[in-house]
């Protein structure tokens, strides 16, 4: 079994709480916690210009420390986010990573949309409580101590809780593994797993909804979203909270594809911690599904109103023509060369178009299109695996089972068993 601190040391666990730390707008540290004790941190990002000027004041950093391990013990005995204000009178998040493990991460400081009046009061009081002096003024700017709706950043914790359990139980053991357990010092070793997880969540379509958004198909993007909630149901009921929590995270992989894309995306991240905000109400699947839609409506949006001030049709055009000849030609099928007559370009500027925006040959474009349609027949029916293969485009069932495990790591067969709803 792969230990939890090589997960938490991987490239995969640090793109995860690097997006984390952006759609809080916060700094982000993980740390090992047992016993009143706290380990060295092992990952982070960012730092406030008023806590890096408390960690230069006598017992600055040994306060913060207490704080965080204080709230720490507190969310690990609830198994939750805990919002809790540090000694500096700042508003913090304390999560657990992993079930049972004992890391913690901490997202903060931040400030809760409508007290930002008594953030420079409780900055000088917290200054003063170490240093014995009452100054007139905080010695730093606190302009970069983030705003955020109150329930965002622990929203933001749930999520990256859920994807961390899933890049855990999606781990293979390594001999690496091994040699990561030993660097923790021996008061804060991380304890063994005494139950395997088993069950893996399949990765969000982010580049699929980001080339649905580029092509300006908000149904295709939508049913694209609604498979990543359709994806962790199983035979017992899903609470609320952990579907809010892949909305969140689907939301924001979404945004980042849609960003290495060179899609306009400022107006959906200006957005987002409203978003999380109006996450946190909805109650039910199509709430969810409609608030991440109008976020994500932006992209569209703001792709096409960039195509429509252009001199010369742009990208968002090319996307849009490309997407609805593939949509309408999916069953009886449709080649590259065709799409490339049909559109006025070479089959090699297509390619190299999807390749650099969305990390994807048009073959495999398509193939994910056909995946996806044929996820939710496999969710919501009892038709064949060849009736399904034959209603997405593809005549032989044995190349319908390899392109289908090549995309989702399943065959048709294990994905039924595993999510379609149950009566």
């Amino acid at each position: 079994m792969t230990s939890p601190l090589a997960v938490l040391r991987s490239e995969a666990a640090a793109a995860l709480l690097e997006r984390a730390a952006r759609c809080a707008g916060t700094p982000l540290s993980v740390h090992y916690v047992e016993r009143n004790q706290e380990g060295p941190r092992i990952v982070g990002w960012g730092v406030c210009r008023a806590c890096r000027h408390i960690a230069e004041v006598p017992g600055g950093r040994a306060a913060c420390r207490q704080s965080r391990i204080s709230a720490a013990s507190v969310a690990l005995r609830q198994d939750r986010p805990v919002v809790f204000l540090c000694h500096m009178g700042f508003a913090c998040v304390s999560a657990p990573l992993l079930a049972g493990e004992g890391f913690v991460m901490t997202l903060g400081p931040y400030v809760p949309a409508g007290e930002a009046q008594s953030l420079e009061f409780d900055a000088i009081n917290g200054l003063a409580a170490l240093t014995g002096e009452h100054p007139d003024a905080f010695p730093e700017p606190l302009d970069d101590i983030h705003h955020a709706p109150a329930g965002a950043a622990p929203a933001v914790a749930e999520w990256t809780r859920e994807g961390m359990e899933a890049l855990f139980a999606a781990q293979v053991s390594t001999p690496q593994a091994a040699e990561d357990e030993k660097a923790l010092p021996e008061e804060t070793a991380a304890p063994h797993r005494k139950k395997p997880r088993t069950h893996v969540l399949q990765a969000y379509a982010a580049a699929e909804i980001a080339a649905a958004l580029a092509a300006g198909d908000i149904t295709q993007a939508r049913h694209l979203l609604h498979g990543t909630l359709a994806e962790i149901y199983t035979h017992r009921r899903v609470r609320i909270a952990v579907r809010r929590a892949r909305i969140l995270a689907a939301a924001a992989a979404t945004l980042e594809a849609a960003e290495r894309a060179s899609l306009d995306t400022v107006r959906a991240w200006g957005a987002f911690q409203e978003f999380v905000a109006r996450c946190q109400q909805a109650s039910s699947d199509p709430a969810l599904l409609d608030t991440a839609m109008e976020l994500l409506g932006l992209v569209a949006r703001d792709a096409r109103r960039k195509d429509a001030e252009a001199e010369v049709p742009g990208d968002a055009t090319a996307f849009s023509r490309m997407n609805d000849l593939i949509q309408s030609r999916l069953i009886e099928g449709i080649t590259l060369e065709e799409i490339a007559a049909q559109l006025g370009e070479t089959a090699s500027a297509i390619t190299h178009r999807l390749q650099r925006k969305f990390g994807m040959s048009f073959s495999e474009y398509v193939g994910r299109i056909r995946v996806e349609k044929a996820k939710e027949l496999l969710r919501r029916t009892k038709l064949s695996a060849t009736e399904v293969a034959r209603r997405v485009g593809i005549g032989d069932q044995s190349n319908f089972g390899k392109l289908f495990k090549k995309f989702t790591g399943k065959t048709p067969k294990q994905y039924r068993e595993d999510y379609a709803r149950k009566s």
